[in-house]
């Protein structure tokens, strides 16, 4: 699925390009009488541009995006840059490394302390792993010793952040502590390579282990603050699998794929005591709190579980839909969206700890499409407002609803 349309309608132009996502009320007829109090809205937008791509919020609903200014569709691309909102709706543009000209973001903590990428204009040139600080001036997360090129993927409150390092021929995981100094996450006994995705509070990562050059084969593990690595227990038969999200609590989810050149892949939660289970063939966990429920989707629906797998009941919807976001509080949010021909055409959900599902009041009725993607304990919830063009395609702008 694409966030970005090769041709878009006029209205839809100079909506992005005069800076009006401003803050705006929700349609005046709204079934959920809930919904109807809700706040909704953006950041203000520079002129001339195409989009601004949610990568990262943190729970206390600051978030950061990426800004693309200049028509791609045109051929007119300008530049990059991160735009990190507060949650008290202001804005400020991250500085890049002295002489790039680009940059994406990957996390954001709590002490709003975010990490991300900057980048060259140059042909071919390597991203630059980055740390702001407070918004401060960047400071570059250098590859461990030997390798030529480092990823952030994500920043716990304590300040580490986590990731991957490479060379020519494999990758390694990463630690960069507050001091910034690269710190190795070994491989399990026996493989060659690891990648680190994800961190909590207490600086526990999570990620895989695999040997050289068979990511296929790929084991989910655990680092502590230490380093030391852990493999976590896959159900009987499962060829692979990946740890991709870890709670402080110490609840992990991932995913793994049974024996079978057909078998879809199934998620898979982690107990803090390390026992698995299995969430079924072609389900999806996209997220969990500490309290061990799990948000993503089964058959189409969005779907919610216990940490010992057991399904919790979720509304269903006459469309498809997937949950992406749960607080400590049990409440969910998501989106649903169209079946094909039609793309981009997503409508944001919330799903209340009763099951109870209601939509996310819409932007305006003329730009109704939106996702939601990560929501806090106090009831913000921040998505995008999806401005979809000719071509089906849509272009994401970060919007922000208050509960």
């Amino acid at each position: 699925m694409s966030k970005r349309t090769s041709r878009t309608v006029a209205a839809v132009v100079a909506v992005a390009t005069t800076a009006a996502l401003a803050v705006a009320s929700a349609p005046a007829a709204v079934a959920d009488p809930l919904a109807a109090a809700v706040s909704i809205g953006s950041p203000p937008v520079q002129p001339g541009t195409y989009s601004s791509e949610l990568k990262a919020a943190n729970g206390n609903g600051d978030s950061v995006s990426e800004v693309i200014l200049g028509d791609l569709a045109q051929g007119e691309y300008i530049r990059t840059y991160i735009l990190l909102w507060r949650a008290d709706r202001s804005t400020s543009e991250l500085a890049l490394l002295p002489g790039d000209v680009g940059g994406s973001p990957t996390g954001i903590n709590n002490a709003v302390t975010v990490v991300g990428t900057s980048r060259s204009q140059v042909a071919g040139a390597q991203e630059h792993a980055v740390r702001w600080t407070s918004a401060s001036t960047p400071a570059e997360l250098l590859p461990l010793p030997g390798d030529t090129a480092a990823f952030p993927a994500a920043i716990s409150d304590n300040g580490t952040a986590v990731g991957s390092s490479w060379d020519a021929t494999s990758k390694h995981a990463v630690a960069w502590p507050p001091s910034g100094t690269p710190v190795a996450l070994p491989p399990l006994p026996g493989d060659a390579e690891s990648v680190a995705v994800a961190v909590n509070g207490s600086g526990t990562a999570v990620g895989y282990s695999y040997p050289a050059g068979a990511v296929g084969s790929a084991r989910a593990v655990t680092w502590s603050p230490d380093g030391t690595v852990t493999a976590l227990a896959a159900p009987v038969g499962y060829t692979s699998s990946s740890a991709t999200r870890i709670t402080d609590s110490g609840i992990v989810i991932g995913t793994g794929r049974p024996v079978g050149p057909s078998e879809p892949d199934h998620a898979l939660v982690w107990n803090a005591v390390g026992a698995v289970a299995d969430l079924g063939a072609g389900s999806r966990a996209n997220a969990v709190n500490n309290a061990g429920t799990v948000a993503g989707g089964l058959g189409g629906q969005a779907a919610r579980w216990a940490a010992d797998g057991t399904p919790l009941p979720l509304a269903p919807t006459t469309l498809t839909s997937v949950a992406t976001a749960v607080n400590d509080q049990g409440v969910i949010v998501g989106y649903t969206s169209d079946p094909p021909p039609a793309r981009a055409q997503f409508y944001a959900q919330r799903w209340n700890p009763d099951g109870s599902v209601s939509a996310l009041p819409a932007w305006s009725q003329a730009y109704p499409h939106s996702t939601a993607s990560f929501i806090t304990d106090s009831g913000i919830v921040v998505g995008e407002l999806i401005l979809r063009g000719l071509a089906y395609y849509g272009r994401p702008y970060v919007i922000r609803w208050d509960l």
